[in-house]
């Protein structure tokens, strides 16, 4: 995958890039799901839902495709498809693990890993395929 980082930064504004690419990716987290975890139980069937709404998810993976365009141009698309998920999926297990009373949030968190790892690859060879390294659309 080549890169399509267009800016030269020095290696401070580079180290600040990545702390601040760190600290983004896991505000995904904590911004659009940590604070929801109530279920909602619909009185007349009884069945449960939630915590997270159709809105919350749109606007996480918004907010990811944006985040990851921003990442790709700044740094190293190898660097953004490693950060992103692990700061998030790390930001999932802090919360997870603390509100967890069956054991069963390494599984969500492995999950979380896989499901953002793969989606953010994805994500990335689609910028770097369409967008190439001037930040034009190719043919």
């Amino acid at each position: 995958m080549r890169s399509a980082r267009k800016y030269r930064l020095s290696r401070t504004q580079f180290t600040l890039a990545v702390v601040g690419f760190i600290v983004l990716s896991a505000g995904l987290w904590w911004g659009w799901f940590a604070w929801d975890n109530q279920y909602v139980v619909d009185p007349v069937t009884g069945s449960s839902s939630g915590p997270y709404e159709l809105w919350q998810v749109i606007g996480c993976a918004a907010s990811w495709i944006v985040l990851g365009w921003i990442g790709n141009k700044l740094l190293q698309p190898l660097l953004v498809i490693i950060i992103m998920p692990a700061a998030f999926t790390t930001a999932f297990a802090i919360t997870a693990a603390r509100m967890d009373d069956s054991g069963l949030w390494p599984v969500g968190a492995i999950l979380m890993a896989l499901g953002t790892l793969a989606g953010t690859a994805v994500l990335v060879a689609i910028l770097n395929w369409r967008l190439g390294m001037t930040g034009k659309r190719t043919k």
